[in-house]
């Protein structure tokens, strides 16, 4: 499957929770939810280095992907689910530069090890949706035009850190900038 891809679904998700993940208190089982799928997107991550190498990860990428939509009803993922011929026989090409991805990958495992932390937390709900806004743009560098959502169009590197930056404190940027610059 085209590493694209890999990103797109990262995207789809991230937007997805983005979107869920506001007011003050957790609802039941969101913690155990959202934890699952920070997960989940960590080993998208991973997934992007194996298909780096050669080996083909997609089959794992819908296995978890169902098994999540099994366990809650995650309608950004089904929807994919029901894609998943297509995707994997497309050839979606997006070149990247490699140092940027390396940068960008880096930074969002830091935000996604950051929303876990906070995840613990029972006042955590706020920061971890900062985090999430803060991420959300990211996978889109990666990832050129969205096929699985025609109205995602690609944004450039410098202008997803400057969109990021809006929703950091001091703080978050001295901490968040030192994986891009």
């Amino acid at each position: 499957m085209q590493i694209c891809y890999y990103y797109q679904i990262l995207d789809t998700g991230i937007v997805y929770e983005k979107g869920k993940t506001g007011g003050r208190i957790w609802k039941p089982g969101e913690r155990r939810r959202l934890r699952e799928e920070l997960f989940f997107w960590r080993d998208i991550l991973e997934y992007v280095s194996m298909e780096e190498k050669g080996i083909d990860c997609s089959e794992r990428l819908f296995r978890a992907m169902n098994s999540m939509c099994e366990k809650y009803k995650l309608p950004n993922y089904e929807r994919i689910l029901k894609l998943k011929e297509e995707i994997v026989k497309d050839t979606c090409v997006f070149e990247t530069d490699k140092e940027e991805e390396i940068k960008i990958n880096q930074l969002i495992l830091k935000l996604l090890n950051d929303a876990e932390k906070n995840l613990r937390h029972f006042k955590g709900k706020a920061m971890v949706h900062r985090i999430l806004c803060i991420l959300h743009n990211f996978p889109k560098v990666m990832h050129g035009n969205n096929i699985l959502s025609r109205n995602c169009h690609p944004i450039s590197y410098q202008n997803v850190w400057t969109y990021a930056q809006g929703y950091m404190n001091d703080k978050m940027r001295e901490e968040y900038g030192k994986y891009l610059f």
